[in-house]
């Protein structure tokens, strides 16, 4: 109560000197009544006067993005976004409805109820704009995919260093996160116009996010154009996005059918190589959340799909892996972040995601490999032409210069 008194006196008082005041005293008073295994969201006076900004929205709730969050609200405002009523199969909605009832139970800061509510309504908009794009274009998915390579592997054990090494090969095709943030076509007549529009808009937001979070820099590269994992795309079925990914528990893991999101993130794939006129390309493709869908991955992606399972020790893998999913609410929490609780969920999702993946792997283990943290980094040019000799893929001069030059950036910081 006495926070919301801090924040009260900002608001009448700011501009100036006297909001940074009632922030600073806001600070003092939680760092004073702070309990064991809690700490203070580390957000940058920017977030905090973001939070100020929002305040007001927040407390007469106007707007939907500040009122309980619904599916049916962010329907509606999907719609009037994408301009189209067609969401395609209903499998979407239990992934929809599981996410927002997570969110739902957070006691979000302002700003965190905006984050969250613009996370879920940019997936469903992007998933309406694809459907609506391949109902009208039917050939971009006609053309089958190539076997793919899946790089997976507990959080932090080196799959997006080696996803970007392997993205370096001039003949394999990646997605980047501009393209998978809003896949289909916005301008289908200007390719330059499009892309460079898309690219602007996600590399604006995730600069918006390293003002408020800083710290998510030193943790995980984001760019707009780097190679991102599937996730985003998976994110039009089942909304695992920073808001949700930390409060995600095991419960669904075995009780949902995981082989349809899988089934239109392939034909998401196809309409990029498509759109690209790169269907001649191999997809590299990575998420350590796929650890756990093996399977599905198999069942749905054609025969010859390659997977590189990543191992690092968890005792270091996990801790840093609860750093970020820290950074993440920090993003979005009003109150402090409970460690406590946050590790032993961290911990429990992703020991049955190993498990799944054992299980998973003991019934087939063909067209797969095993890499090591630590051989990853001492040497990643020798453990890339490994898993090269070991798929049997041609490895070129062209590629063996590109990963020397990243070899080199990356040994100079």
């Amino acid at each position: 109560m006495a926070n919301i008194w801090f924040v009260a006196l900002a608001l009448f008082l700011a501009p100036g000197t006297l909001t940074v005041t009632a922030i600073v005293l806001s600070r003092i008073f939680r760092a004073l009544t702070r309990g064991k295994f809690r700490a203070a969201p580390r957000i940058t006076l920017m977030g905090e006067l973001a939070n100020l900004r929002f305040w007001p929205e927040a407390l007469m709730k106007r707007k939907p993005a500040f009122r309980k969050m619904t599916l049916k609200a962010l329907e509606k405002s999907a719609v009037k976004r994408a301009k189209s009523d067609d969401f395609g199969d209903t499998w979407y909605v239990q992934g929809f409805e599981h996410a927002i009832g997570l969110i739902n139970k957070q006691t979000l800061s302002p700003l965190g109820k905006f984050i969250a509510w613009d996370s879920l309504l940019r997936r469903l908009t992007a998933r309406l704009r694809v459907k609506k794009y391949l109902k009208e274009n039917p050939a971009a998915t006609e053309t089958p995919l190539l076997p793919p390579v899946f790089v997976l592997g507990l959080p932090r054990t080196g799959t997006t260093f080696l996803h970007r090494l392997l993205s370096l090969d001039p003949n394999v095709r990646f997605p980047k996160t501009w393209e998978l943030f809003d896949p289909a076509p916005i301008y289908p007549d200007d390719p330059v116009k499009d892309s460079e529009k898309k690219r602007k808009f996600v590399q604006d937001g995730i600069d918006s996010i390293k003002t408020i979070v800083p710290q998510i820099e030193a943790i995980h590269e984001i760019g707009s154009e780097e190679a991102e994992e599937c996730l985003v795309s998976i994110g039009m079925d089942i909304p695992w996005v920073p808001c949700t990914f930390y409060l995600q528990t095991p419960e669904n893991l075995d009780k949902w059918n995981w082989q349809r999101p899988y089934a239109n993130h392939m034909k998401v794939l196809q309409m990029l190589a498509h759109n690209s006129n790169s269907e001649d390309r191999r997809w590299v493709l990575k998420c350590p959340a796929h650890l756990g869908f093996v399977k599905d991955i198999r069942a749905v992606f054609p025969a010859g799909t390659k997977i590189i399972w990543t191992h690092r020790n968890p005792n270091e893998s996990l801790p840093s892996l609860c750093s970020l999913f820290q950074t993440f609410q920090e993003m979005h929490e009003g109150g402090d972040i409970k460690l406590d609780e946050l590790g032993q969920k961290t911990l429990e999702l992703w020991s049955a995601m190993i498990k799944r993946a054992d299980a998973d792997f003991t019934a087939s283990s063909a067209d797969s490999s095993h890499v090591k943290y630590t051989n990853l980094v001492k040497d990643p040019i020798g453990t890339v032409k490994e898993v090269y000799a070991e798929f049997g893929w041609e490895y070129t001069d062209e590629y063996d210069a590109a990963l020397k030059v990243r070899a080199v950036a990356c040994a100079r910081g």
